[in-house]
């Protein structure tokens, strides 16, 4: 443990207990300390306005949740339900509406493209920029009979960089967490080649 202190690595035990991440230990301490605040600010002060997805261990079942809460209104089987996405025109620090269904939700990264807010769709990236911030993404249960991915690239969204992740006793991934939905005026398979995808943190 000493020995990963002095090269800035998060001991073994931590990682074995912790959440994945590629961080190195100065970068994860304050990220855990992020987390940990984000969960006492919704406990003390109630629901945010958008939800910092990052925070979570299991992303995956937020997103359950979010549907059953949807599924329970409704009166509508959970199995007949899936996200539509919307990406606003602004970040976390600007939430201009809170949606009566679903969810707002920020804290992502775009890698292998880049949002472009005039045109509200994904674009090749700047050069020298791999990794940008991208907006609020507001999720929309809707019934499955809706398609949702016309005219979008199924963008994956992965909890860190390594794009892989081992099957959990839930029979989800330990890394990927869903498809989100991006507008393109390209087909999307120029996106796959392109390896472009979403992430929930950087490796720094």
């Amino acid at each position: 443990m000493a020995t990963k202190f002095l090269d800035d690595r998060v001991p073994a035990p931590w990682e074995g207990v912790g959440y994945p991440s590629l961080k190195p230990l100065a970068s994860w301490v304050s990220d855990l300390i992020l987390r940990v605040q984000f969960m006492g600010k919704w406990l003390y002060e109630g629901g945010p306005d958008s939800y910092w997805v990052p925070a979570f261990f299991f992303p995956q079942g937020f997103m359950t949740a979010a549907l059953q809460t949807y599924a329970r209104k409704t009166i509508t089987p959970i199995d007949a339900l899936h996200f539509k996405t919307h990406v606003r025109g602004y970040g976390a620090d600007a939430v201009e509406e809170v949606p009566e269904d679903g969810i707002n939700m920020h804290g992502f990264f775009l890698q292998g493209a880049r949002w472009d807010y005039t045109k509200s769709c994904i674009e090749d990236s700047y050069p020298r920029e791999p990794i940008i911030n991208f907006p609020l993404i507001w999720l929309e249960p809707v019934m499955v009979a809706e398609q949702v991915d016309a005219g979008c690239y199924s963008c994956p969204l992965y909890k860190t960089s390594t794009r892989r992740g081992e099957l959990s006793t839930t029979g989800h991934s330990t890394n990927f967490v869903l498809f989100l939905h991006l507008a393109t005026d390209v087909q999307p398979e120029y996106w796959i080649r392109r390896g472009a995808a979403l992430l929930s943190m950087t490796d720094d």
